[in-house]
């Protein structure tokens, strides 16, 4: 996926690479964002006398890019950091069917911090064999990797991968533990890295994670927000004082939220006589498959939406979440007397807690 927009770079970079076996064939070279995953910008050129140049210019010292090419009809790529500058490397193919092209001659500081990454990452995840199921890992390990990953990040707090590292570590889980593990390792950080535009995001979002999470506790008063119906209309959670209402935080492309619906409507059915009343958020763009979503389910609660992608969502945000589904129940009194992400993911507790706060 190629984004556009503008950027004021101050780096610049060049990329040699050298490899006998794509003569005359095209390689591009996709420059990522810092998670690594959307193309920011894409570059392509042929392999000539073993040699394919690259050169361009980028906004921070260090970038994820990916090198694609095609080898005997099948596609393949690689993605590393690339540290402005000049640097020369060679690319070989793997020799059977199945292996991977591998990359050398990179030897930036860069490169050693992700070469120990995923050492510390195969030490653990290594010990569970990969299955045609996929592989199953603990979420004990899970978290620490994670912890080994902050440590590793902190044990380079010089180098700008160590800020990459830390953005994507930081991204991996949505905790209170681990968002303030998160600081610590920010905290440990040159203070150049850290108050670089890339280190004030990481810092920024784990402060108003955690300032929502908080805010979002069971016994907190709840936030009031404005936010359009479905019909286009401005619904305020004001208008529903002194009445009792669940907030569903949901999107049309989740899976789980689905499975959760039936539930959830019958719940509303059980208990709307009593003076339930339900805000079903959707966390998406599609507005027209969110319209068909209400219609085809026969959604007749309080239906609102952002219309924006859940990543740019705000009032999910101010509740500290970062992830769907997310049940939070109401008070008369405007208190909260229950939140799913408080150890009840399964909704299992939702129906006794309706009828305490009924």
């Amino acid at each position: 996926m190629l984004l556009a927009g503008t950027s004021h770079a101050q780096y610049t970079y060049i990329l040699n690479v050298k490899n006998n076996e794509l003569e005359g064939k095209k390689i591009k070279l996709y420059l990522l964002d810092n998670a690594g995953h959307q193309a920011l910008k894409i570059d392509s050129s042929v392999c000539k006398n073993g040699m394919v140049r690259f050169k361009g210019a980028m906004s921070q010292p260090v970038h994820f890019v990916e090198l694609g090419f095609k080898n005997k009809g099948k596609s393949a790529s690689l993605k590393f950091p690339l540290d402005s500058g000049e640097h020369s490397i060679r690319l070989e193919m793997g020799k059977g069917s199945n292996e991977q092209p591998i990359l050398s001659g990179l030897e930036t500081n860069s490169m050693k911090i992700r070469a120990e990454s995923e050492q510390l990452w195969h030490a653990l995840y290594d010990k569970y064999p990969l299955t045609t199921n996929g592989r199953t890992i603990p979420k004990a390990v899970f978290l620490e990797d994670l912890k080994n990953q902050l440590q590793l990040a902190s044990d380079h707090p010089k180098d700008f991968y160590s800020l990459l590292l830390l953005y994507q570590t930081s991204a991996s889980e949505v905790s209170l533990s681990h968002a303030n593990s998160v600081l610590e390792a920010w905290a440990k950080l040159d203070t150049r890295l850290g108050e670089s535009p890339l280190g004030l995001s990481i810092y920024k979002r784990q402060k108003n994670f955690i300032k929502g999470y908080l805010a979002a506790q069971v016994g907190k008063d709840i936030i009031n927000f404005t936010v359009s119906d479905i019909d286009g209309n401005t619904f305020d959670s004001r208008s529903l004082s002194g009445q009792k209402y669940l907030i569903v935080l949901s999107a049309t492309w989740c899976l789980p939220c689905q499975k959760q619906l039936p539930l959830l409507k019958a719940l509303y059915d059980k208990y709307k006589v009593s003076g339930l009343k339900v805000v079903y958020f959707n966390n998406d763009d599609d507005v027209v498959r969110w319209k068909e979503h209400v219609k085809k389910n026969e959604l007749t609660w309080i239906n609102v939406s952002e219309r924006l992608k859940f990543s740019n969502s705000r009032i999910p945000k101010s509740f500290g979440i970062y992830a769907v589904p997310t049940c939070i129940l109401v008070d008369s009194k405007g208190k909260i007397t229950y939140n799913s992400d408080q150890g009840d993911t399964g909704l299992d507790k939702l129906e006794a807690a309706i009828k305490q706060t009924i």
